[in-house]
């Protein structure tokens, strides 16, 4: 079963001292667990979550979300990136899974925003694109002729 089915809204928010100190207290009480991300941007994230379905709260005093009593909610570190708090309820590999997921899902928005933007760029700069591989490994190259 997919942990994504269960997950919906979903809170994001940046770190607030309101809302670090009730995340941290529900983490000291055993009732959330967190899991570390890469992930950095807030609006990518929500995308990413968006794909599974999930509705996102971007309101920074949100701390949590539920459904029944699942809860969930992503909060950014100091360091800028997003951290996963899950109820206890959810199994650790099934939040751990969820995340993979949706880290797979923020790349391929990350790489197809990088796609575009790289494209109109190189257009402006006068280049021409000659040919485009995508590779085994779901990495793009791209070969630019300039233009004379």
């Amino acid at each position: 079963m997919s942990l994504s089915m269960f997950l919906v809204p979903i809170a994001i928010g940046a770190a607030s001292t309101v809302v670090s100190y009730a995340i941290q207290e529900k983490v000291d009480e055993g009732i959330l667990y967190r899991m570390d991300t890469n992930m950095k941007d807030e609006a990518i994230l929500a995308e990413a979550l968006n794909h599974f379905g999930c509705n996102v709260d971007l309101n920074e005093e949100t701390f949590k979300s539920s459904l029944g009593n699942i809860q969930m909610a992503f909060q950014q570190q100091e360091d800028g990136t997003f951290s996963g708090y899950f109820n206890e309820q959810v199994s650790t590999d099934e939040a751990e899974e969820f995340l993979k997921d949706v880290q797979k899902e923020y790349t391929r928005i990350v790489q197809k925003n990088t796609y575009e933007t790289l494209l109109t760029r190189a257009k402006e700069q006068g280049l021409r694109l000659e040919q485009e591989q995508k590779n085994d490994d779901e990495t793009i190259v791209l070969t630019f002729q300039v233009k004379e």
